[in-house]
């Protein structure tokens, strides 16, 4: 788990930094909402986390096909690291019965959509030369 965590917080640093990528949600940045909470409460900050990037219908394709360290698969919680992107309309329309107002609040959270990551325990400098090779510019 400490790999896990070491991992994903040099996978968030880099993605909180590059250009086609708007928002990284990961309790051990401090631009969470809530870090100051998650130090308190937390011993571990896990390997996942969220990000959002200003267009997703060109990344979507490209991390599908351009990632080779990252696996883009749906399940999570694995050794390595893997990547999927969760598109709000489908997941909304498939998975959840929410109020106006619940939905309201997911559309605010996650905009179009999220790619979710599980960062596994290979080496980061390969992980974040990874995504910056299928994110470009």
């Amino acid at each position: 788990m400490i790999a896990h965590e070491q991992n994903a917080l040099q996978v968030a640093q880099f993605l909180e930094g590059h250009e086609q990528v708007t928002r990284v949600m990961y309790p051990g940045l401090p631009s969470h909402p809530q870090h100051e909470l998650a130090v308190r409460q937390m011993r571990n900050f896990s390997g996942m986390l969220t990000f959002q990037v200003k267009d997703p219908e060109r990344t979507v394709p490209r991390l599908a096909s351009r990632l080779q360290v990252f696996h883009y698969a749906v399940s999570l919680g694995h050794h390595k690291s893997l990547i999927f992107y969760l598109d709000t309309d489908a997941l909304l329309h498939s998975s959840f019965h929410l109020s106006e107002s619940q939905e309201r609040a997911y559309r605010d959270y996650a905009g179009t959509g999220i790619f979710r990551v599980s960062v596994g325990i290979e080496d980061a400098g390969d992980l974040c030369d990874d995504l910056a090779h299928a994110l470009g510019g």
